[in-house]
């Protein structure tokens, strides 16, 4: 009894169209994979000016503060309420997860970073609300270097207050802008994270083999 045994042979046809799959697959991987290189590197950038901006608040708040208990005077309504400490350190964990998520993304990290940067924006937004109703009050309370021993002085300390109050006020809306973008390059993140790179870098890794394989075989067939 003879089995005969006829060998199946796939079509170069069939092969080029599985190659040109695969081709599109990897073309869309690595524009995504370009994509979020670009985010992690503009999060990075922000985290860097979240930091700084945070520090100069922290600085203004401290000489506000020691303008107060030297000189006894009046002090901005954000002093009282502790913004420019509180708030600062809030910036100076959200820019430094940032600057972590810049370096590498994890799903974790990017959803810790986009939760901090949430509560960033919204202490922004907080201390944009108190320094403006610092600076007015400030301004409405001018009547009280009338009363004191030296106006002259006094005026002038009122006047410099105002001016780091007015400059909290302005870097508070700096960081309130930069808050909410990263908050949404955050979540375009979170969704770009969605799958691993390990596949998409399998795949370029196969796609090469099978190039050269499928080179050799065309070799093979034209001699």
């Amino acid at each position: 009894m003879t089995i005969l045994l006829e060998s199946q042979h796939t079509s170069p046809e069939a092969e080029s169209g599985v190659f040109q799959g695969k081709e599109r697959d990897l073309h869309s991987f690595l524009q995504k994979w370009m994509t979020r290189t670009s985010l992690r590197m503009r999060v990075e950038v922000l985290g860097v000016v979240l930091i700084l901006t945070a520090l100069i608040i922290l600085s203004l708040g401290i000489i506000m503060l020691c303008v107060f208990l030297l000189f006894h005077e009046p002090a901005p309504t954000s002093v009282y309420t502790g913004y420019p400490i509180w708030g600062s350190i809030m910036f100076l964990v959200s820019g430094t997860l940032s600057i972590a998520v810049g370096s590498g993304t994890t799903k974790r990290l990017v959803q810790g970073s986009l939760g901090l940067n949430i509560v960033s924006s919204v202490v922004a937004a907080t201390g944009i609300i108190l320094s403006a109703f610092s600076l007015t009050m400030l301004s409405l309370n001018s009547h009280h270097c009338d009363k004191s021993q030296k106006p002259e002085i006094c005026a002038m300390i009122r006047s410099v207050l105002m001016g780091m109050d007015g400059l909290v006020l302005m870097l508070s809306v700096l960081e309130f802008c930069i808050a909410v973008s990263l908050s949404a390059f955050g979540c375009k993140l979170t969704k770009l994270n969605s799958g691993g790179d390990t596949a998409g870098w399998v795949q370029i890794a196969q796609l090469q083999v099978d190039s050269g394989a499928q080179t050799f075989c065309t070799n093979c067939r034209l001699s």
